[in-house]
Protein backbone atom coordinates (compact mmCIF):
# COMPACT_ATOMS: atom_id res chain seq x y z
CA UNK A 1 0.00 0.00 0.00
CA UNK A 2 1.59 3.28 -1.15
CA UNK A 3 1.66 6.07 1.39
CA UNK A 4 1.86 9.83 1.06
CA UNK A 5 4.35 12.04 2.81
CA UNK A 6 2.66 15.37 3.58
CA UNK A 7 4.08 18.49 5.19
CA UNK A 8 3.90 18.27 8.98
CA UNK A 9 0.52 19.33 10.36
CA UNK A 10 -1.29 19.20 7.02
CA UNK A 11 -2.41 15.56 7.34
CA UNK A 12 -4.14 16.36 10.63
CA UNK A 13 -5.76 19.50 9.18
CA UNK A 14 -7.03 17.57 6.15
CA UNK A 15 -8.57 14.81 8.30
CA UNK A 16 -10.18 17.38 10.63
CA UNK A 17 -11.83 19.00 7.59
CA UNK A 18 -13.03 15.59 6.44
CA UNK A 19 -14.43 14.96 9.93
CA UNK A 20 -16.33 18.24 9.88
CA UNK A 21 -17.77 17.34 6.47
CA UNK A 22 -19.08 14.01 7.90
CA UNK A 23 -20.30 15.58 11.16
CA UNK A 24 -17.34 14.05 12.99
CA UNK A 25 -18.46 10.49 12.26
CA UNK A 26 -15.01 8.95 12.51
CA UNK A 27 -16.30 5.40 12.06
CA UNK A 28 -17.79 6.37 8.70
CA UNK A 29 -14.53 8.00 7.61
CA UNK A 30 -12.61 4.85 8.60
CA UNK A 31 -15.05 2.71 6.63
CA UNK A 32 -14.63 4.86 3.50
CA UNK A 33 -10.84 4.66 3.89
CA UNK A 34 -10.99 0.84 4.33
CA UNK A 35 -9.15 1.01 7.67
CA UNK A 36 -10.01 0.53 11.35
CA UNK A 37 -10.84 3.37 13.74
CA UNK A 38 -7.53 3.02 15.56
CA UNK A 39 -5.51 3.46 12.36
CA UNK A 40 -7.51 6.57 11.56
CA UNK A 41 -6.68 8.00 15.00
CA UNK A 42 -3.00 7.29 14.33
CA UNK A 43 -3.22 9.10 10.99
CA UNK A 44 -4.91 12.06 12.63
CA UNK A 45 -2.13 12.27 15.23
CA UNK A 46 0.34 11.96 12.32
CA UNK A 47 1.98 8.96 13.89
CA UNK A 48 1.90 7.32 10.44
CA UNK A 49 1.58 8.51 6.86
CA UNK A 50 -1.88 7.87 5.43
CA UNK A 51 -2.34 5.69 2.38
CA UNK A 52 -2.50 7.23 -1.07
CA UNK A 53 -5.69 5.31 -1.95
CA UNK A 54 -7.47 6.51 1.20
CA UNK A 55 -6.49 10.09 0.44
CA UNK A 56 -8.03 9.81 -3.04
CA UNK A 57 -11.21 8.14 -1.73
CA UNK A 58 -11.78 10.89 0.83
CA UNK A 59 -11.17 13.59 -1.75
CA UNK A 60 -13.59 11.92 -4.16
CA UNK A 61 -16.52 11.75 -1.67
CA UNK A 62 -15.96 15.18 -0.08
CA UNK A 63 -14.26 17.28 -2.77
CA UNK A 64 -12.05 18.77 -0.04
CA UNK A 65 -8.70 19.92 -1.41
CA UNK A 66 -5.83 17.47 -1.08
CA UNK A 67 -2.84 18.89 0.82
CA UNK A 68 0.42 19.28 -1.02
CA UNK A 69 2.12 15.88 -1.29
CA UNK A 70 5.83 15.98 -0.59
CA UNK A 71 6.43 12.42 -1.74
CA UNK A 72 4.58 9.19 -2.55
CA UNK A 73 6.23 6.33 -0.72
CA UNK A 74 6.08 2.89 -2.39
CA UNK A 75 4.74 -0.20 -0.61
CA UNK A 76 7.18 -1.64 1.99
CA UNK A 77 9.38 1.44 1.56
CA UNK A 78 10.41 1.43 5.19
CA UNK A 79 10.69 -2.27 5.97
CA UNK A 80 14.44 -2.64 5.76
CA UNK A 81 15.25 0.71 7.32
CA UNK A 82 12.63 0.51 10.06
CA UNK A 83 13.51 -3.03 11.08
CA UNK A 84 16.93 -1.91 12.20
CA UNK A 85 16.33 1.64 13.39
CA UNK A 86 12.97 0.75 14.91
CA UNK A 87 14.47 -1.97 17.10
CA UNK A 88 17.23 0.35 18.29
CA UNK A 89 14.83 3.18 19.05
CA UNK A 90 12.33 0.85 20.73
CA UNK A 91 15.05 -0.41 23.05
CA UNK A 92 16.06 3.18 23.87
CA UNK A 93 12.50 4.13 24.77
CA UNK A 94 11.22 1.00 26.45
CA UNK A 95 14.27 -1.11 27.27
CA UNK A 96 15.11 -4.60 26.09
CA UNK A 97 11.81 -6.58 26.23
CA UNK A 98 13.72 -9.65 27.36
CA UNK A 99 14.77 -8.08 30.66
CA UNK A 100 12.87 -7.15 33.83
CA UNK A 101 14.02 -3.53 33.50
CA UNK A 102 12.82 -3.42 29.90
CA UNK A 103 9.37 -4.67 30.82
CA UNK A 104 9.21 -2.22 33.72
CA UNK A 105 10.20 0.71 31.49
CA UNK A 106 7.72 -0.30 28.83
CA UNK A 107 4.96 -0.61 31.40
CA UNK A 108 5.63 2.86 32.82
CA UNK A 109 5.61 4.36 29.32
CA UNK A 110 2.24 2.74 28.64
CA UNK A 111 0.85 4.13 31.92
CA UNK A 112 1.92 7.65 30.91
CA UNK A 113 0.31 7.31 27.51
CA UNK A 114 -2.88 6.00 29.08
CA UNK A 115 -3.11 8.88 31.55
CA UNK A 116 -2.50 11.40 28.76
CA UNK A 117 -5.10 9.92 26.40
CA UNK A 118 -7.25 7.00 27.71
CA UNK A 119 -9.23 7.09 24.45
CA UNK A 120 -6.19 5.75 22.61
CA UNK A 121 -6.60 2.42 24.45
CA UNK A 122 -10.34 2.01 24.01
CA UNK A 123 -9.97 -0.62 21.27
CA UNK A 124 -7.29 -2.57 23.13
CA UNK A 125 -7.29 -4.98 26.07
CA UNK A 126 -5.13 -2.64 28.11
CA UNK A 127 -6.39 -2.29 31.70
CA UNK A 128 -6.04 1.20 33.14
CA UNK A 129 -5.23 2.18 36.74
CA UNK A 130 -7.14 -0.08 39.09
CA UNK A 131 -9.80 1.47 41.28
CA UNK A 132 -9.15 1.66 45.00
CA UNK A 133 -11.13 2.37 48.13
CA UNK A 134 -10.65 5.87 49.51
CA UNK A 135 -10.80 5.42 53.30
CA UNK A 136 -11.91 8.02 55.79
CA UNK A 137 -9.36 9.30 58.28
CA UNK A 138 -9.18 6.78 61.11
CA UNK A 139 -6.76 5.20 63.62
CA UNK A 140 -6.11 2.35 61.14
CA UNK A 141 -5.13 4.82 58.41
CA UNK A 142 -3.00 6.76 60.90
CA UNK A 143 -1.20 3.54 61.90
CA UNK A 144 -0.48 2.76 58.26
CA UNK A 145 0.90 6.28 57.80
CA UNK A 146 3.24 5.56 60.73
CA UNK A 147 4.36 2.32 59.07
CA UNK A 148 5.09 4.12 55.80
CA UNK A 149 6.95 6.93 57.59
CA UNK A 150 8.96 4.27 59.44
CA UNK A 151 10.00 1.60 56.96
CA UNK A 152 8.17 2.69 53.82
CA UNK A 153 9.06 4.45 50.60
CA UNK A 154 6.77 6.11 48.08
CA UNK A 155 7.50 6.47 44.38
CA UNK A 156 5.17 7.86 41.75
CA UNK A 157 3.75 4.42 41.05
CA UNK A 158 4.38 2.27 44.14
CA UNK A 159 4.53 2.04 47.91
CA UNK A 160 7.25 -0.25 49.26
CA UNK A 161 7.46 -1.42 52.89
CA UNK A 162 10.79 -3.03 53.89
CA UNK A 163 10.69 -5.53 56.77
CA UNK A 164 12.91 -8.16 58.36
CA UNK A 165 12.41 -11.43 56.50
CA UNK A 166 12.92 -13.51 59.65
CA UNK A 167 11.40 -11.62 62.58
CA UNK A 168 8.63 -9.67 60.83
CA UNK A 169 6.90 -12.35 58.78
CA UNK A 170 3.70 -12.27 60.84
CA UNK A 171 3.80 -8.49 60.92
CA UNK A 172 4.08 -8.47 57.12
CA UNK A 173 0.72 -10.27 56.97
CA UNK A 174 -0.77 -7.59 59.23
CA UNK A 175 0.53 -4.79 56.98
CA UNK A 176 -0.76 -6.59 53.88
CA UNK A 177 -4.20 -6.89 55.47
CA UNK A 178 -4.14 -3.17 56.27
CA UNK A 179 -3.67 -2.28 52.60
CA UNK A 180 -6.41 -4.73 51.64
CA UNK A 181 -8.85 -3.43 54.28
CA UNK A 182 -8.21 0.28 53.70
CA UNK A 183 -7.67 0.42 49.93
CA UNK A 184 -8.71 -3.00 48.59
CA UNK A 185 -5.20 -3.41 47.20
CA UNK A 186 -3.00 -6.50 47.26
CA UNK A 187 0.56 -6.26 48.53
CA UNK A 188 3.12 -8.40 46.70
CA UNK A 189 5.91 -9.84 48.86
CA UNK A 190 9.43 -9.83 47.40
CA UNK A 191 12.47 -11.28 49.16
CA UNK A 192 15.46 -8.97 48.60
CA UNK A 193 18.01 -11.02 50.54
CA UNK A 194 18.09 -13.52 53.41
CA UNK A 195 17.28 -10.78 55.95
CA UNK A 196 15.00 -8.40 54.07
CA UNK A 197 11.66 -8.67 52.34
CA UNK A 198 9.59 -5.94 50.71
CA UNK A 199 5.85 -5.50 50.44
CA UNK A 200 5.16 -3.78 47.12
CA UNK A 201 1.81 -2.13 46.43
CA UNK A 202 1.55 -0.83 42.87
CA UNK A 203 -1.12 1.82 42.35
CA UNK A 204 -0.76 5.36 41.09
CA UNK A 205 -4.12 6.20 42.67
CA UNK A 206 -2.75 5.06 46.03
CA UNK A 207 0.37 7.23 45.79
CA UNK A 208 -1.75 10.20 44.72
CA UNK A 209 -4.06 9.69 47.71
CA UNK A 210 -1.15 9.39 50.16
CA UNK A 211 0.43 12.62 48.91
CA UNK A 212 -2.93 14.37 49.21
CA UNK A 213 -3.17 13.44 52.92
CA UNK A 214 0.32 14.65 53.78
CA UNK A 215 2.99 12.12 52.73
CA UNK A 216 5.75 12.82 50.20
CA UNK A 217 7.20 11.00 47.22
CA UNK A 218 10.94 10.45 47.31
CA UNK A 219 13.70 10.46 49.92
CA UNK A 220 12.19 10.91 53.40
CA UNK A 221 15.44 12.00 55.06
CA UNK A 222 16.34 14.57 52.42
CA UNK A 223 12.84 16.02 52.71
CA UNK A 224 12.83 15.81 56.54
CA UNK A 225 9.31 14.40 56.64
CA UNK A 226 6.92 14.76 59.55
CA UNK A 227 3.63 13.28 60.76
CA UNK A 228 0.72 14.87 58.82
CA UNK A 229 -1.10 17.65 60.70
CA UNK A 230 -4.48 15.89 60.63
CA UNK A 231 -2.97 13.08 62.71
CA UNK A 232 -1.32 15.43 65.20
CA UNK A 233 -4.66 17.10 65.91
CA UNK A 234 -6.36 13.89 67.13
CA UNK A 235 -5.19 11.90 70.19
CA UNK A 236 -6.36 8.51 68.90
CA UNK A 237 -4.70 9.14 65.54
CA UNK A 238 -1.44 10.18 67.26
CA UNK A 239 -1.39 6.98 69.34
CA UNK A 240 -2.03 4.80 66.27
CA UNK A 241 0.63 6.58 64.21
CA UNK A 242 3.27 6.20 66.94
CA UNK A 243 2.38 2.51 67.11
CA UNK A 244 3.14 2.17 63.38
CA UNK A 245 6.37 4.12 63.74
CA UNK A 246 7.59 2.09 66.73
CA UNK A 247 6.63 -1.23 65.15
CA UNK A 248 8.87 -0.44 62.16
CA UNK A 249 11.65 1.93 63.26
CA UNK A 250 11.53 1.18 66.98
CA UNK A 251 13.10 -1.51 69.14
CA UNK A 252 12.65 -2.87 72.66
CA UNK A 253 15.54 -4.53 74.47
CA UNK A 254 17.00 -5.25 77.88
CA UNK A 255 20.55 -4.65 79.05
CA UNK A 256 22.53 -5.30 82.23
CA UNK A 257 24.99 -3.16 84.16
CA UNK A 258 26.84 -3.29 87.50
CA UNK A 259 26.54 -0.84 90.38
CA UNK A 260 28.71 -1.43 93.47
CA UNK A 261 29.30 -4.98 92.39
CA UNK A 262 25.61 -5.77 91.87
CA UNK A 263 24.13 -6.59 88.48
CA UNK A 264 20.97 -4.83 87.43
CA UNK A 265 18.68 -5.46 84.48
CA UNK A 266 17.27 -2.44 82.67
CA UNK A 267 15.04 -1.90 79.65
CA UNK A 268 14.93 0.53 76.77
CA UNK A 269 12.39 1.37 74.10
CA UNK A 270 13.85 3.50 71.34
CA UNK A 271 12.69 5.03 68.08
CA UNK A 272 15.45 5.71 65.55
CA UNK A 273 15.09 8.00 62.55
CA UNK A 274 17.11 10.67 60.76
CA UNK A 275 14.21 13.02 60.13
CA UNK A 276 14.48 15.59 62.93
CA UNK A 277 10.87 16.86 62.70
CA UNK A 278 9.65 13.28 62.97
CA UNK A 279 11.81 12.63 66.03
CA UNK A 280 10.53 15.80 67.68
CA UNK A 281 6.90 14.84 66.95
CA UNK A 282 7.38 11.38 68.49
CA UNK A 283 8.99 12.89 71.61
CA UNK A 284 6.10 15.37 71.96
CA UNK A 285 3.47 12.63 71.59
CA UNK A 286 5.14 10.38 74.19
CA UNK A 287 5.40 13.29 76.58
CA UNK A 288 1.71 14.11 76.08
CA UNK A 289 0.89 10.48 76.93
CA UNK A 290 2.56 10.90 80.33
CA UNK A 291 5.97 9.36 79.56
CA UNK A 292 9.39 10.96 80.05
CA UNK A 293 11.24 10.42 76.75
CA UNK A 294 14.86 11.35 76.08
CA UNK A 295 15.85 12.83 72.71
CA UNK A 296 19.42 11.89 71.80
CA UNK A 297 20.65 12.76 68.30
CA UNK A 298 18.68 10.38 66.04
CA UNK A 299 16.85 8.52 68.80
CA UNK A 300 13.90 9.01 71.11
CA UNK A 301 14.23 6.70 74.11
CA UNK A 302 12.20 5.50 77.09
CA UNK A 303 14.43 4.11 79.83
CA UNK A 304 12.21 3.81 82.88
CA UNK A 305 10.34 0.54 83.28
CA UNK A 306 7.22 2.40 84.43
CA UNK A 307 7.32 4.59 81.30
CA UNK A 308 7.67 1.57 79.05
CA UNK A 309 4.82 -0.16 80.87
CA UNK A 310 2.70 2.98 80.46
CA UNK A 311 3.53 3.00 76.74
CA UNK A 312 2.55 -0.67 76.36
CA UNK A 313 -0.75 -0.08 78.15
CA UNK A 314 -1.75 2.92 76.02
CA UNK A 315 -0.07 2.41 72.63
CA UNK A 316 0.77 -1.30 72.51
CA UNK A 317 1.99 -3.01 69.35
CA UNK A 318 0.61 -4.68 66.24
CA UNK A 319 3.86 -6.53 65.62
CA UNK A 320 3.63 -10.10 67.02
CA UNK A 321 7.39 -10.21 67.56
CA UNK A 322 7.34 -7.01 69.64
CA UNK A 323 4.25 -8.17 71.54
CA UNK A 324 6.10 -11.36 72.46
CA UNK A 325 9.05 -9.36 73.82
CA UNK A 326 6.76 -7.18 75.93
CA UNK A 327 4.95 -10.25 77.29
CA UNK A 328 8.18 -12.08 78.14
CA UNK A 329 9.36 -9.06 80.14
CA UNK A 330 5.99 -8.93 81.99
CA UNK A 331 4.84 -5.58 80.66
Amino acid sequence: MSRVKIQKGQQRIFLNRIAKYFNFDWSKIAKISHICDRTLRDWRRERYNMSYKALLRLYKVSNISIPKIVKILPEYWSTKKASGLGAIRRNELYGNPGTLEGRRKGGLTTWRRYRFDPQEFIDTEFIGPKDINYPLRSPLLAELIGIILGDGAITKYQVVISLNNKTDREYAYFVSRLFRKLFNLKAVSRVRDKNTCSLVISSIKLTEFLTEIGLKIGNKIRQQVNIPKWILKNRNFRIACVRGLMDTDGSFYSYKHRVNGKRYKNYALDFTNRSLPLLQAVEDILRDLGCAPTLAKYKVLLYKKNDIGHYVAIVGSSNPNTKKKFKNEIF
